[in-house]
């Protein structure tokens, strides 16, 4: 059950002020998601029915994934509608290597499972998105399994698994490019690198794949290609926010 926080004192300093608040480490998921998601934006009744995004009328949902007839993945949720916010928390964490946002992060994600129980309980693993963090890797460190460490932590009961999709090279990044170039790289030398080294820990299963941000869809569709692929049943997204251009 969240905790109300009009009630707590001191009280939070408030999502994404998370760095000043007293509640920083000895908080918990009741306490962090509510935070991170009150104040959430009203969204309009038209939604995209795979991933939430809202949309004009009877238009096309704007991430191009949705919109192709193979997506592979069954729908996304997402964390947080205060896409922005997450975002900047998402950069501080990933690009200026906070790492301390992991603890922050994994009680939020939690915070999100408990609050839609009734729908996640359903799968039967949850895990990371394949990043590479070999030799030539940009960044050394696995900065989604370490999000779900921490959210395992916080919620045991969760059938976190991270690490059930592997990536054996470097590929080319999405930030900042075209979504004909993110298809182009996701398909091409992001396929080629993904595997799953033991299939049968995913055969008819339903996966969750945790990733940070949903902005197009092609990574998280290779990432769903390869776990069908390799026998489950089903796979959806888990994101902490929907972002165009992420």
């Amino acid at each position: 059950m969240p905790a109300d926080l009009r009630s707590m004192r001191p009280p939070p300093a408030g999502f994404n002020a998370c760095a000043r608040c007293a509640y920083r480490t000895t908080g918990t998921p009741a306490i962090c998601f509510p935070c991170a998601t009150a104040g959430r934006p009203v969204l309009s009744a038209s939604a995209c029915s795979r991933c939430g995004q809202p949309i004009d009328g009877d238009g096309p949902c704007p991430n191009t994934v949705c919109t192709l007839d193979d997506p592979f993945f069954s729908r996304i949720y997402t964390v947080s509608d205060r896409a922005e916010e997450m975002w900047s928390a998402v950069l501080s964490y990933k690009y200026d290597e906070k790492r301390q946002w992991a603890e922050v992060l994994g009680r939020i994600l939690v915070g999100f499972l408990e609050d839609r129980r009734e729908d996640l309980e359903r799968y039967d693993m949850i895990t990371t998105g394949a990043i590479y963090v070999g030799p030539r890797a940009p960044r050394l460190w696995d900065y989604l399994q370490l999000v779900l460490d921490a959210a395992a932590r916080e919620g045991p009961g969760w059938p976190f698994a991270p690490g059930l999709i592997a990536k054996s090279r470097p590929t080319a990044r999405f930030l900042g490019i075209s979504p004909q170039a993110r298809q182009y790289i996701a398909e091409g030398e992001l396929r080629a690198a993904l595997s799953v080294p033991d299939p049968d820990r995913v055969a008819g299963r339903r996966v969750l794949v945790f990733d940070d941000v949903y902005s197009e869809g092609f990574s998280l569709r290779e990432m769903a290609r390869v776990l069908l692929e390799a026998g489950a049943a089903e796979v959806a997204g888990l994101v902490l926010a929907r972002r165009k251009g992420g």
